[in-house]
């Protein structure tokens, strides 16, 4: 029974590292391109592509002496939109069902629809700590991170936005974009939740090629690669840069990740 035992936790193993390498294999390695310092930009918190303008919109988390605030970037880093907003601006993501862009701020747990076109707020959602009677999400302390929608076609959570928090606890939440409500009317609630490893996260990333959710530590430089569809973790990997606090990969698949520590750097995919 012990020998039987053992041949299966081997195969086991054997089958685990070959699913690790299929999905290493799916990822590129990445070749520095440049920097942008971003004058404008001095804390970069969250980053999405917007193929509509083939530009980027970055937040701002804001400071003492400067407020919270949404822009719309060149991808050679010249301002082109401003909009002041919120408390505590930690995530961004183009969501293509509706063409607008989402905000996740930190504070209170809130999310803003943002029109791209003339960078006006559309809407505001407050997001329930309770999930299933119990509460999930803890009051205060650092919640949400970052914020990344799943089309269609991706199993249970098409349609969904998938929210990072930071602690407390560190995890994902998955809100269905039909059940949102404005803050007016009630909060949100969430549909469903998972764990993520204890350490810093500091952005998501949906890679539709590969229907795959990168949650970026930006502490350790690493990222957990997600299936969408099954919501396991498959792998980790190596992300370039160092505090990503902010990553999107753009219409020519350029990497591009924004640093917690001032201005964004592009990537290009090595063969």
């Amino acid at each position: 029974m012990k020998k039987l035992l053992c041949i299966m936790l081997l195969m086991l193993a054997v089958s685990t590292a070959r699913a690790e390498d299929e999905v290493l294999a799916s990822l590129p390695d990445w070749k520095f391109e440049q920097a942008m310092a971003l004058a404008d930009v001095p804390e970069p918190s969250g980053l999405c592509y917007y193929p509509a303008h083939d530009s980027l919109f970055i937040v701002d988390d804001g400071a003492a002496d400067r407020k919270p605030a949404v822009y719309e970037i060149s991808l050679n880093g010249e301002v082109l939109q401003k909009l002041e907003l919120g408390y505590d601006l930690e995530g961004v993501c183009y969501c293509s069902a509706d063409g607008l862009i989402y905000v996740a701020d930190e504070n209170e747990e809130r999310i803003y629809s943002i029109s791209p076109d003339e960078l006006s707020l559309v809407e505001t959602y407050r997001i329930s700590r309770m999930l299933d009677g119990k509460e999930v999400l803890e009051a205060g302390g650092n919640g949400f991170e970052g914020i990344e929608y799943i089309p269609a076609e991706n199993g249970d959570w098409s349609d969904c936005f998938i929210l990072l928090n930071q602690d407390d606890p560190h995890s994902l939440l998955a809100v269905r974009r039909a059940d949102m409500v404005p803050e007016s009317n009630g909060e949100t609630a969430g549909l469903a939740r998972w764990d993520i490893a204890r350490i810093n996260a500091g952005s998501l990333h949906f890679d539709d090629a590969n229907n795959q959710l990168w949650v970026v530590h930006s502490w350790m430089n690493v990222m957990e690669i997600w299936d969408i569809e099954s919501m396991e973790v498959l792998a980790w990997e190596v992300v370039p840069g160092a505090a990503q606090e902010a990553v999107a990969i753009d219409g020519e698949g350029r990497l591009w990740i924004g640093s917690d520590s001032g201005g964004i750097a592009s990537y290009t995919a090595v063969d």
